[in-house]
């Protein structure tokens, strides 16, 4: 993709994306992104569940690893349907 075409790209995904692919999102240029539910939802979400962290990387929110992103999410009203695939997946 040239950086034009990369920049008005959007990417669409369920889960908020990681520090590690938040940074590799705005290092290589792409444009927006939307995600249906937040890392914060996911820890909490887990948390209830009696899921131990597993990560050995802090879960930040988007903004605070790329802040010139254009972030869409997390999406409300999909919020129980997408916590409820995590209930069935982790029982």
């Amino acid at each position: 993709m040239t950086a034009a075409d990369r920049a008005g790209a959007t990417v669409f995904t369920s889960g908020e994306h990681c520090p590690m692919c938040a940074a590799a999102h705005a290092w290589v240029g792409l444009g927006r992104i939307a995600y249906v539910s937040s890392s914060e939802q996911l820890t909490a979400w887990l948390a209830e569940l009696g899921v131990p962290p597993s990560s050995p990387v802090r879960a930040l929110p988007i903004r605070d690893v790329a802040p010139g992103l254009t972030v869409q999410g997390p999406v409300p009203e999909l919020d129980e349907q997408v916590r409820e695939l995590h209930r069935r997946f982790r029982n």
